[in-house]
């Protein structure tokens, strides 16, 4: 005999949802990724807009890109009224280059597992790049965050011209979030006077054998 209510369908119990248990590195992510590098352009507006008679004529906005793979970029923009991050196309990659080249260029080497503070106030494009970049600075301007990137040592002005002449559709190194190796860091190259970079001025590879590892030993020092 049948004891539920008339009418009443007992379902079957369900089984208990399996428990996974994930695995995490020493920054507290279930997935480890080596810190990539970023084209952070420095650039006038496009559009006329009340605050740009306060900041610097050529740094009104900040956004940032960089190779994905083969014609595919990542986008970094944040917007007045959204944060926009896209995958666009190598051709798309040039338009906002060619911004860029309106304005400056630097190549810098984001932080992981970063610096940044949540308790920053006014959401402004600067603000958001140093969150992005994993930078501890509190800055509002875009013209503010280039000065204090150009304090790095690590951080090089891009020449966008010799960039734009680059292959942009394939300028990612694969299987990395790096960029792809240019002639004018290739072995035997010359080099440009002045202090050694640890980033080709042009297309951000690496020439200081370990320096990546170093950045990191010390990042992991001062979050300890």
């Amino acid at each position: 005999m049948n004891d539920s209510p008339r009418g009443h369908h007992q379902e079957p119990p369900r089984p208990e949802p399996e428990v996974i248990k994930l695995d995490i590195d020493e920054d507290g992510s279930p997935v480890t990724l080596e810190p990539g590098s970023w084209f952070v352009c420095f650039v006038p507006g496009l559009q006329k807009q009340w605050w740009h008679p306060f900041v610097n004529k050529r740094h009104k906005h900040v956004f940032a890109l960089r190779p994905a793979g083969r014609d595919e970029w990542t986008l970094f923009e944040p917007w007045w009224h959204r944060l926009l991050t896209a995958s666009i196309t190598a051709e798309q990659a040039r338009k906002f280059l060619l911004w860029g080249a309106q304005g400056d260029v630097l190549l810098v080497r984001e932080a992981i597992p970063g610096h940044g503070s949540q308790v920053r106030g006014w959401m402004t494009c600067a603000a958001l790049a140093s969150y992005l970049l994993g930078r501890k600075y509190w800055v509002w301007t875009p013209h503010g965050l280039y000065k204090l990137l150009l304090q790095e040592p690590g951080v090089c002005r891009v020449d966008v011209s010799v960039l734009l002449e680059s292959d942009l559709a394939s300028l990612a190194a694969p299987g990395t979030r790096m960029v792809a190796a240019c002639p004018k860091c290739a072995s035997g190259a010359p080099r440009p006077p002045g202090a050694p970079k640890p980033f080709c001025m042009n297309c951000g590879r690496d020439l200081t054998p370990g320096w990546g590892d170093k950045v990191r030993a010390q990042s992991r020092g001062r979050a300890a």
